[in-house]
């Protein structure tokens, strides 16, 4: 850490910012013996000339900043904003100083910019300030120990950070590379909406930036500096700044060649080989092993299914996040997409699957559900009939001890016959899914379902653009039943240690 800021360093630049700290208290104290002569001075004023005005018309705003020339908050108030300003600018300098800014893509950038924002005192009603805990969300405060601390944590995260934003990057650009499923960077890749297709004029805002961050990747793999000239984005800036007018043009900077077509969209290559190998691993690296199979030949593309366990049974627990999107139908395009999990009274109890129960996360929020609100909330019933299945014993036996599970099978779900339980009005399920056994679990639980039952699962996001014939078909297969695929913010499932990107997809059986 020493290489990047030396002990003797830190410790200099919180002498200097404590130090201006007690000046701005000292100054408060002067400030306050001036507005108290001040008043003193009006107060005389006014006993040489008792209740007159004068001839002040049309002078008000001059007047008015001569009365309020030292116009002072309350002490706090003045030294809470001296100290947070001050501490605002000396963690952007020592961010700077670290470099740490040319490893992020332009999200992690923004994100790290407003984690820095400048906060405002807000009060309540009783002049309570409510900013606090808003303020405490930015970086710590300034101190020795906290701003040493704070430089390890960055460079032990250096690695992961950079990983991060070039899968951001790369992802931006085109979708499939959300997931590694095989794609690799080097194909061509289509841009859209680079130029304005009216004007011909280079688009400003996210392109740009995607552009910007795609160039740094591999001035950084180069050990280098982003230059101020000569990247694509000033290129196509020189370019496009002879003609006004949609046009086709072809530029190539020092990583990477782009054709830019009238109506605005491109097509992009980068030319060296071997930083795109590199890339390409760190992609892998990242996304881990969820890679898709493009093997499927057979004339049913459902036909071939892994019936050998993933590995670890790819067991991914689904985070708390993740299940609530699931279940309240966030990002979904219809309001109807969430899972409503209670029935009118004089129904029988929904039955439901939960093919690959885990620890129950999905699981347990179907068994008793939290009574809805309003006038005809008492006339359904929220309690309903869960069954689990589950390959790991111990996370079997878990499930059964907890007692709120019609019942638990401790077995491969794709083992199971449907012609031995009674059929199902709801599925919901976190499958396995490395090769597109994904696909192969939820194919087999639609066995499972009535007709017109709801099937609702987390799968690989690579399940919505992958070009294998089994996931092409089972693309065909959810939207003839009406479904969706949504995504889940990326990095959903990070605290397990994957960060493969995931989606839900959610469809009915025909009645």
């Amino acid at each position: 850490m020493n290489a990047i800021m030396p002990r003797a360093t830190i410790e200099q630049i919180v002498g200097f910012r404590n130090a201006a700290l007690d000046l701005y208290s000292i100054a408060y104290d002067r400030l306050l013996d001036a507005e108290e002569a001040v008043a003193a001075a009006k107060v005389m004023a006014g006993n040489a000339s008792p209740g007159i005005n004068g001839f002040n018309y049309g002078h008000e705003g001059e007047i008015k900043r001569f009365d309020e020339a030292i116009k002072l908050p309350n002490r706090d108030e003045y030294l809470r904003t001296a100290r947070k300003l001050m501490d605002i600018n000396v963690w952007a300098y020592i961010i700077e100083r670290t470099d740490l800014e040319r490893l992020m893509d332009a999200e992690a950038k923004k994100t790290l910019r407003s984690q820095m924002a400048y906060v405002p005192d807000r009060v309540d009603r009783r002049g309570q300030l409510i900013t606090d805990e808003e303020a405490a969300k930015g970086l710590p405060e300034i101190t020795v120990e906290n701003v040493q601390a704070t430089i390890q944590q960055f460079m032990l995260d250096a690695d992961m950070i950079f990983r991060r934003g070039l899968a951001n990057v790369f992802s931006h650009l085109d979708r499939r590379f959300r997931s590694h499923d095989g794609f690799k960077v080097g194909s061509r890749m289509i841009v859209n909406r680079v130029c304005d297709a009216d004007n011909g004029r280079f688009s400003w805002g996210s392109k740009r930036d995607e552009l910007l961050d795609v160039e740094r990747v591999f001035y950084v793999l180069e050990g280098e500096p982003l230059p101020s000239t000569g990247t694509i984005v000033n290129l196509i800036e020189l370019d496009r700044s002879k003609n006004w007018s949609p046009m086709q043009s072809e530029i190539e900077s020092r990583f990477m060649k782009i054709r830019i077509f009238k109506n605005g969209n491109a097509h992009l290559w980068f030319t060296n080989k071997e930083l795109v190998e590199k890339v390409n691993k760190i992609l892998a690296d990242y996304y881990g092993e969820v890679i898709g199979d493009g093997n499927t030949t057979e004339a049913d593309p459902f036909a071939e299914v892994k019936h050998l366990p993933a590995r670890y049974f790819g067991f991914f627990p689904t985070p708390d996040d993740a299940a609530d999107r699931v279940f309240d139908g966030r990002g979904s395009r219809s309001f109807n997409n969430g899972i409503i999990v209670f029935q009118p009274k004089d129904k029988p109890r929904l039955r439901i699957l939960e093919p690959s129960a885990g620890t129950g996360n999905l699981a347990r929020r179907c068994v008793t559900v939290p009574a809805r609100a309003g006038r005809y909330a008492s006339e359904y019933r929220y309690d309903n009939l869960v069954d689990c299945v589950e390959i790991q014993p111990h996370l079997a036996a878990e499930l059964e001890a907890e007692g709120h599970y019609n019942r638990v099978l401790c077995m491969d779900f794709l083992q199971l016959n449907p012609e031995s339980t009674s059929p199902y009005d709801l599925v919901v399920m976190n499958p396995p899914f490395d090769r597109e056994r994904d696909i192969d679990h939820v194919m087999h639980a639609v066995k499972f379902l009535k007709p017109g039952g709801r099937l609702t699962a987390i799968m690989s996001a690579g399940t919505a653009f992958r070009e294998t014939r089994k996931a092409t078909a089972f693309r065909e297969f959810v939207a003839s039943h009406g479904g969706e695929f949504v995504d889940l913010p990326a990095g959903s499932f990070s605290e397990l240690g994957t960060n493969v990107n995931t989606l839900y997809v959610t469809f009915r059986t025909k009645a």
